[in-house]
């Protein structure tokens, strides 16, 4: 008997994994930059209090994530990679490092047209590791968003 409801039984696992890891980056994400923003309001962000926060949610992703891998793999059941996984991977994964470069290279503009006109905030340590922290988020989320809308338009 299949225990599994019929709407996930309907979908690979590495669209059930793209699923999970895309609801939970999106919760840890949103609480990590909403700390980021509460501790810039109140003027304590600082590299220290940054390191803490980022490693904090890392740590909660990676537990948040090891046990919902392990309970979809426990009830689906072993599944082999196909082409087709493959391809949708390889698709999402390229239009994902597009996104991350544009970032990358926006914040590098940012950094230099923020010492042009004399504007020292864009030029702090901590804008420029949380604005790379944004940049590789919004590249994962593409991948995720695109893996599972491949994977549901039947590429």
């Amino acid at each position: 008997m299949n225990k599994e409801p019929r709407i996930m039984s309907s979908m690979s696992f590495q669209e059930k994994s793209a699923w999970g890891t895309l609801v939970s980056l999106l919760v840890i994400g949103a609480l990590y930059f909403s700390s980021v923003i509460n501790l810039w309001r109140a003027e304590q962000l600082h590299m220290a209090a940054m390191f803490g926060l980022s490693v904090g949610f890392t740590i909660l992703l990676v537990i948040i994530l090891v046990g919902f891998h392990i309970l979809v793999a426990a009830i689906s059941g072993a599944e082999n990679e196909d082409e087709r996984d493959r391809l949708i991977a390889w698709r999402s994964g390229n239009t994902s490092g597009l996104v991350l470069g544009f970032c990358v290279v926006s914040i590098v503009l940012m950094i230099i047209g923020g010492g042009m006109v004399g504007a020292s905030f864009w030029q702090q340590p901590v804008i420029i590791a949380n604005a790379l922290m944004a940049g590789v988020f919004l590249s994962t989320v593409v991948e995720l968003a695109l893996t599972i809308w491949f994977h549901r338009r039947g590429i």
